[in-house]
């Protein structure tokens, strides 16, 4: 054998190897990251974005290698690939009027990520070992964490603490919606495997498989899903008389008719078990109108920035502003129930035109357009096999699309990198390489440059992304040592934190806390201010407002109050700031408008003892001995009352809750004391 011969056997030999070592890293990174979870860090989700990021560097570090060991590196382009960029630069533009950048750069890195996973998967894929080898990843993903939440369903590992059956059910995923879109997106590009598998025994437990992600899926009683399903095989029957994969279908009848049956005998099982509920029962079962309050919410967002939108990843950040202005309007007047903290419009395009308006919702479709029609054309070109595939993997990306319409699978990195995986099978050589595809050809040092990018992006991202997750872990320190009083140690963790946290969110509240016990003021007023652009709930402007009043900024404090009372709010929420409004009366010596405030906060709070405890300090200031005696001696019985019970609570709480319980007493003692000598005094 020659050298050149045999030194091309060698290089065909290499390409090879490399090849098989890229679809390896990728099946271990679909198959892991929906499994990961960190239980010492804020959610489930969080920790698969921060490791999507850090496997994604890696996986694009090891594509690029083509570069070193070819003397050309062909790269795929999807033509679906053009309205993406689009839309990263609707991303781009949201800067303009964005309340957090640093929010948009953040979400922009994650969305780019996938695109670029998506990018790589369909170049990679060049035959159907490959495309099998993909989805046995997820599909084996998928199978354990529907076992996970069966487990969960029946008690016999812990789940939400406290609940049992369904809400007891989280799974890997932190939520039973994110199990249940998981287990839909994952059905029928997993029956791929089914008909493409020739042992008996492996069609037999891919059958089986299914089935379990189907019962799973129903486990979890989330009706969006199933709504989907529904549609979604609707669709795929209409694809199917169009496109006719006959062949495949005729072979594999016996096992897709008995998928089938279990699929049809769970759902009437289901259907006898659950009543049967009109839609404006399910609607509001299911939460439908708190989500219509968010799309109204986010149709106004789109409404006041029409062109470029609040800002990518801004729509958790303005909507607590937005709400206290949409509970003045007419329609706002119909949702008058309390919601603490929005993150998501639970609709990705309504949250799509709110955040990055109609340039962000005009890029979409033209995604959504352009993957349409390069599935459409390699269905008509593929032969009868691979249309089915196609068609499989098409069920896929629809129950995502669909599932979209009342959830926010596009925010969940587990779903996220099921529709990555989905569309770069999909729009790979291996289902045709010419349909809306064009191609780059990189030689020499171009090749190589290419690659070196990579490589520095890699890096770049990797870092920040594990600084990131040290931030966070020891945000979640310092919330335990406030918790247990350590304030001064909580405030320098929590600072370590911001220090190295691109985009701190939660944290600045937190180091808030934990200087105003320490009597900082001043530095807590601007981290309050700071988390307000950052992260925003109802707890973030109470105590903005208690701060504020202690400072003797009344105008700030009255402010805040006032923004609250805008808003609906929990009943706990609502009497501590019409007490903290009674505060304000106070100290601008509104002393009627201040007793009319507090007499109406204990007569619709009659348990609410520190506005008993007002209303006497009030009247014994004014002279009035005999009112301001009987409101002590209600406050008193009350905080009697109140530390008998948790004294009682003390003897059975868990370790967890000790501090906690001990300053309920703390505090309770104090008030017992300052109504016990106030009584004294008047007598």
């Amino acid at each position: 054998m020659s050298i050149r011969k045999r030194g091309k056997k060698m290089g065909e030999a290499s390409r090879s190897s490399l090849e098989r070592v890229q679809l390896t890293a990728i099946a271990v990174a679909v198959f892991a990251l929906p499994l990961l979870m960190w239980l010492g860090l804020t959610d489930y989700n969080y920790t698969k974005s921060i490791a999507s990021l850090i496997l994604i560097s890696v996986l694009l570090v090891l594509w690029g290698f083509t570069a070193w060991r070819r003397s050309s590196w062909k790269i795929h382009v999807p033509w679906v690939l053009v309205p993406v960029a689009g839309f990263v630069l609707a991303g781009v533009l949201s800067l303009l009027q964005a309340t957090n950048v640093r929010v948009i750069i953040q979400s922009l890195i994650l969305f780019t990520y996938f695109v670029l996973l998506l990018w790589m998967i369909a170049n990679v894929v060049r035959d159907q070992r490959d495309t099998q080898w993909i989805l046995a990843a997820a599909f084996a993903s998928a199978i354990l964490a529907a076992l996970y939440g069966v487990l969960q369903y029946f008690g016999i590992v812990p789940g939400v603490p406290g609940a049992t059956g369904a809400r007891a059910v989280i799974s890997f995923m932190g939520n039973r919606n994110h199990l249940g879109g998981f287990l839909l997106y994952m059905f029928y590009p997993a029956i791929i495997l089914l008909v493409r598998a020739k042992a008996l025994w492996a069609k037999a437990l891919t059958v089986i498989g299914i089935a379990l992600l189907f019962a799973v899926l129903l486990l979890v009683e989330q009706t969006a899903t199933r709504v989907a399903f529904i549609l979604v095989t609707a669709a795929l029957a209409v694809g199917c008389l169009i496109f006719r994969p006959v062949k495949p279908l005729r072979n594999n009848r016996w096992w897709l008719l008995g998928l089938a049956g279990a699929v049809v005998a769970m759902c009437v099982y289901t259907a006898i078990l659950t009543p049967v509920e009109s839609p404006i029962g399910m609607w509001e079962n299911n939460s439908g109108r708190a989500r219509a309050w968010f799309w109204l919410i986010g149709a106004e967002m789109l409404a006041d920035h029409p062109v470029t939108g609040v800002g990518l990843g801004n729509y958790k950040l303005d909507f607590f502003l937005y709400k206290a202005d949409f509970a003045t309007t007419e329609r706002g007047q119909n949702f008058d129930f309390s919601i603490h903290r929005v993150s998501h419009a639970h609709n990705e395009y309504i949250q799509t035109g709110a955040e990055l308006g109609v340039i962000g919702l005009f890029m979409l479709l033209c995604c959504l357009g352009a993957l349409a029609i390069s599935l459409w054309i390699r269905l008509r070109r593929s032969n009868e096999k691979n249309r089915l595939d196609l068609l499989l993997l098409t069920g896929g990306i629809l129950t995502f699309l669909a599932h979209s319409v009342v959830s926010f699978p596009a925010h969940i990195a587990s779903s996220s990198l099921l529709l990555a995986v989905f569309c770069g099978l999909a729009l790979s050589p291996r289902y045709g390489r010419s349909a809306l595809t064009f191609h780059w050809e990189l030689t020499g040092w171009k090749a190589r440059t290419f690659h070196i990018g990579f490589v520095v992006i890699a890096l770049i991202v990797s870092s920040f992304a594990i600084a990131d997750l040290r931030a966070n872990w020891l945000m979640e320190r310092g919330l335990d040592q406030i918790q247990v009083g350590l304030y001064a140690m909580g405030e320098e963790t929590l600072t370590k934190s911001l220090s190295i946290d691109f985009a701190p969110r939660q944290t600045y509240y937190y180091l808030a806390i934990a200087q105003i016990q320490q009597g900082n003021y001043e530095e807590a007023e601007k981290n309050l201010e700071t988390c307000m652009t950052s992260f925003i709930d109802e707890r973030v402007y109470l105590t903005y407002a208690d701060l504020e009043l202690k400072r003797g900024e009344l105008e700030n404090a009255q402010a805040a109050v006032d923004l609250l009372l805008a808003t609906h709010l929990s009943e706990e929420v609502e009497r501590q700031v019409l007490y903290i409004e009674a505060a304000i009366c106070i100290e601008r010596q509104q002393f009627d408008r201040a007793y009319q405030l507090l007499l109406s906060l204990t007569l619709d709070h009659p348990t609410f003892e520190p506005g008993l405890v007002a209303l006497g300090q009030l009247c014994a200031a004014q002279g009035l001995t005999n009112s301001a005696c009987r409101y002590f001696e209600e406050a008193l019985q009350l905080i009697e009352k109140k530390l008998e019970a948790t004294y009682a609570n003390s003897e059975t709480a868990p370790l967890a809750k000790a501090k906690l319980i001990r300053d309920e007493i703390e505090t309770l003692t104090r008030q017992r004391d300052h109504v016990v000598n106030q009584l004294n005094d008047l007598r």
